[in-house]
């Protein structure tokens, strides 16, 4: 699967995101990729999805994949 650009990327995650309330904005996604960098994103984006559709909070993604 070819990479996402910076702003695909934020859109992914935003529409990933478990039920119909949004609970985070695209800013937030915004400095989740700022903080693991746009290629580390990348090759993360499935697990990434799949945690914001089983509802896990951003900030715990956050701080796992930060580690």
């Amino acid at each position: 699967m070819s990479p996402l650009t910076f702003e695909e990327l934020v859109s992914y995650f935003f529409h990933a995101q478990a039920g119909e309330e949004q609970l985070y904005q695209p800013i937030d996604f915004v400095r989740l990729i700022e903080e693991l960098g746009l290629e580390n994103a990348n090759a993360l984006r499935h697990e990434i999805v799949e945690q914001l559709a089983g509802g896990r909070r951003l900030q715990v993604i956050q701080a796992e994949l930060a580690a």
